[in-house]
């Protein structure tokens, strides 16, 4: 338990000092996870908001209430101005032919750029919720003779330079959410199940040295057969479980297996090379957790995610909270892909900065 507690104000310690020197995302009102580098999966502080997380939490949920998960934008290797720049909302993807090349051009110095939308809202009642939700993923390859040539080091674009734009997104309405908690003798268990209704898109465009040197409009990649993008509909089940131990009452353990049942939902695709590949963005994750709650106010959070990699994004992430007076707290943490986050709890409003913030669990695609 020392050991424990000495590891919980280290994290918050270290944050006060390295967080705020490395942070480049800030995110406002989130779940209070987030500045604990998305630790947190055996919480059960906000059933309404958690349960987007783990079904499980649907059974501490009491009357009718309108939840919300946590609303993300999370970028790599470029600034959010640059993003907001090149998305655009609409059936069927997140980028559009005719800006292919605009894309390519303005990452190109880049070797991969990515960036994710997701968010999720719904109503719950009595253990039962109803929700919906999204997520959009948008990539950007460049080959090394276009990384070149953006990056100043010769004047001409060669023949061989290239630029991929990957899009794929995903809705999910409605989800059905439905929970039971059981007592027995060493505390209390809780199952939740969820079952999805799906709706997917991808799409790929890629730009050589023709697209990049006239117009801004790129090419279609051939999986795509002409068209502008490709859907498909299927349903997947989301398992929860969640235990707190009667003994140990500050201490929780948290299992939470995404797509245990897969969704049928495969797109051919080609790499960035031209090969064939294919794209299977719903994959089977089994994800661990365990909280604790020590003395002092300090509470301790870890979890593996995506645990044997099937998903191809597991991780690990620890996190801690000191809670000075009821209005206060600090939060820290870190996870293995995303490094250090920080945040700071006030009068029950969250503000959470770090270098790069995980995606949510249950939002995430494989490809």
């Amino acid at each position: 338990m020392r050991f424990l507690l000495r590891c919980g104000q280290a994290l918050l310690i270290s944050a006060l000092f390295l967080i705020p020197l490395q942070a480049d995302e800030v995110s406002f009102g989130a779940l209070e996870n987030r500045g604990m580098a998305g630790a947190g999966l055996a919480l059960m502080r906000n059933p309404s908001s958690q349960v987007f997380i783990n079904p499980a939490a649907a059974s501490y949920i009491r009357g009718f209430k309108f939840g919300i998960g946590s609303i993300n934008l999370a970028h790599e290797n470029a600034t959010l101005r640059q993003i907001e720049d090149v998305l655009e909302a609409g059936q069927g993807g997140i980028v559009d032919l005719n800006n292919a090349a605009r894309i390519i051009r303005t990452f190109g110095e880049k070797d991969h750029v990515r960036a994710v939308f997701s968010g999720d809202l719904g109503l719950s009642f009595s253990s039962v919720c109803i929700t919906g939700g999204g997520v959009a993923d948008m990539r950007f390859y460049s080959n090394p003779s276009l990384r070149r040539w953006a990056s100043g080091a010769t004047n001409d674009l060669t023949r061989d330079a290239r630029g991929d734009v990957y899009g794929a997104a995903a809705y999910s309405l409605p989800d059905i959410t439905a929970a039971r908690r059981f007592f027995t003798q060493t505390g209390e268990v809780s199952a939740g199940l969820r079952l999805r209704r799906l709706k997917a898109y991808y799409t790929h465009y890629f730009a050589g040295y023709s697209a990049l040197t006239g117009g801004n409009a790129g090419l279609k990649a051939p999986e795509l057969g002409g068209k502008s993008y490709l859907s498909k509909t299927g349903a997947s089940i989301d398992l929860g479980f969640f235990w707190r131990f009667q003994e140990a009452k500050m201490s929780a353990l948290a299992l939470v297996i995404e797509n245990f049942i897969e969704p049928n939902i495969k797109f051919p695709a080609t790499d960035t090379q031209g090969f064939p590949a294919e794209i299977k963005p719903f994959k089977r994750a089994i994800n661990l957790g365990a909280a604790a709650e020590l003395p002092l106010g300090v509470v301790v959070a870890g979890d593996i995610l995506d645990f044997g990699n099937n998903a191809g994004r597991s991780e690990i992430r620890a996190g801690a909270e000191k809670r000075f007076t009821p209005a206060f707290a600090l939060q820290a943490g870190y996870g293995t892909r995303n490094g250090p986050a920080f945040g700071v709890n006030l009068f029950g409003f969250n503000v959470s900065v770090a270098k790069k913030f995980p995606v949510q669990v249950s939002r995430t695609l494989s490809f």
